[in-house]
């Protein structure tokens, strides 16, 4: 994702200094294509797809890397040159600020023409070595080059997804491929529309973006942006449409996986580790389980993965709702600093919707965890991720700061004693725990601090601890 202040990273920091435009650029330039001017078309590591979309010959591919080589070279010395013509307005730096403005976009609008030109030169010397059959490929090379330009431009959630990366990923086999090549296909031509579509709206913006910067006009700056936006809108939906139409046509065996890894690779924040589920698969790893308790682990972790696929669907769609009210979040975190105000929660950090559900399904996790630890004995509990050895902190019922419910000890009652019920264990784990000190339990502590500050030698006669604070408490 395009970080929105990527662009004043990129500009000379001459600049930062002559012109106090950092919040326009930040505002107007890291979604809007300005970074595009400081970004090579084509690199190396390209040959890659070159060579598999054309099925290049042995003879034509030294040559395709020599013209990539001279495109790189090119690119560096025209960008160099660039950068010293903005870097020299320092020398100048009379006017006001739009007319600064105006005069540091010069070079740069200029660089992007040049820019432009060295590209349209290196793929017409590509063309000239290829065969008729070569030729014919053109269409789909272009396709896989704009996918490789352009996704990782991408801000939204699942409008940078690349599923045909995703099918080499789960390893679909090639006569599978074969089968679907005519879904493939649309969804590398909707997908190819749908990039082509936000690159012309951002490059038909760029003058009304840069006019907006001049002028520190923040309003027109979001009015840009939520069109801009909406180009990203519909490269999300083309993403969408084509996951569902890819997973539909795959044969059973291969559905399912690759849908979960499209949504996994969408949406990074909300499939992203879960340490729960290391700790259930931790769980049935012990090697002294029960029958009995391994089923109840096992019973746990199927209500645990379907609650969290409901709570994962819910994030999902609001990531989808929240993320493009980004511009107009963003639009006013600004307006808030200029009237001295420092940003309100509303329009700073994760929306708090996000942040409910993510609160609930760390919740989910608190529970089940505690759940599988009612069902293992003191000593299975210690070899799980998260616990101490025996008389350490946890072992004497303190918390680690995560919460976790003291390990219960199964048949209490001794040796014969009848323990209660896997259901009765289960329900008290999942009970509200009241997890506020005993008044006694207070009083014991005191008496130990009283105890030790006593027999402390004087410190420069204060008598104090000196910051030291019980063993095994955060106070």
């Amino acid at each position: 994702m395009q970080h929105p202040y990527r662009t004043i990273r990129l500009l000379p920091a001459t600049i930062a200094a002559t012109v106090c435009v950092a919040p326009a650029v930040a505002q107007f330039g890291g979604d809007a294509g300005l970074a595009d001017a400081f970004r090579q078309d084509f690199y190396r590591r390209d040959l890659v797809i070159f060579n598999n979309v054309l099925d290049l010959e042995d003879w034509q591919r030294p040559i395709v890397e020599v013209l990539l080589e001279d495109y790189a070279a090119s690119f560096e010395a025209g960008l160099t040159a660039m950068r010293n013509e903005i870097a020299d307005m320092r020398v100048d730096a009379s006017g006001d600020g739009r007319a600064i403005m105006e005069r540091m976009m010069q070079p740069l609008e200029a660089w992007e023409q040049d820019k432009e030109l060295l590209a349209d030169q290196f793929l017409a010397n590509v063309r000239t070595q290829l065969s008729p059959v070569q030729e014919a490929r053109w269409p789909a090379l272009e396709r896989a080059l704009r996918r490789e330009k352009d996704l990782p431009q991408s801000e939204l959630s699942g409008e940078g997804l690349d599923l045909v990366a995703v099918l080499a990923r789960v390893q679909v086999p090639p006569q599978v491929l074969e089968a679907i090549a005519p879904t493939i296909d649309q969804y590398e031509t909707d997908l190819d529309r749908a990039l082509l579509a936000r690159a012309q709206r951002m490059d038909s913006l760029q003058p009304a973006v840069r006019e907006a910067m001049q002028e520190m006009n923040f309003q027109r700056g979001l009015q840009i942006m939520e069109q801009i936006m909406a180009a990203r809108i519909e490269v999300r939906s083309a993403q969408e449409r084509g996951l569902e139409a890819i997973a539909s046509a795959l044969p059973e065996e291969f559905s399912a996986t690759f849908r979960q890894e499209a949504l996994e690779q969408a949406f990074p924040k909300v499939y992203g580790p879960n340490s729960t589920i290391s700790f259930i698969a931790a769980a049935k790893a012990i090697e002294d389980l029960t029958p009995e308790q391994l089923e109840g682990i096992e019973a746990i972790e199927r209500d645990y993965l379907a609650q969290l696929e409901v709570l994962n669907a819910r994030m999902r769609e609001l990531y989808r709702i929240e993320e493009p009210q980004e511009p107009q979040r963003r639009f006013e975190r600004i307006l808030q600093r200029q009237q001295g105000e420092s940003p309100r929660r509303r329009t700073s950090g994760e929306p708090e919707a996000i942040r409910t559900v993510r609160g609930e399904r760390e919740e989910l996790g608190r529970r089940t965890r505690e759940a599988i630890l009612a069902l293992l004995t003191p000593d299975q509990s210690t070899r799980l991720p998260g616990f101490a050895k025996p008389g350490s902190m946890l072992d004497k019922g303190q918390s680690d700061g995560r919460n976790y419910q003291e390990t219960p000890t199964l048949n209490a009652g001794g040796l014969g004693a009848k323990g209660p019920s896997k259901d009765e264990r289960r329900g008290n784990a999942f009970a509200p725990v009241d997890r506020s000190p005993r008044n006694e339990e207070i009083e014991v502590e005191k008496r130990k601090d009283s105890d030790r500050i006593r027999s402390q030698p004087s410190r420069g006669g204060t008598g104090g601890r000196g910051g030291s604070t019980p063993s095994g408490r955060d106070d």
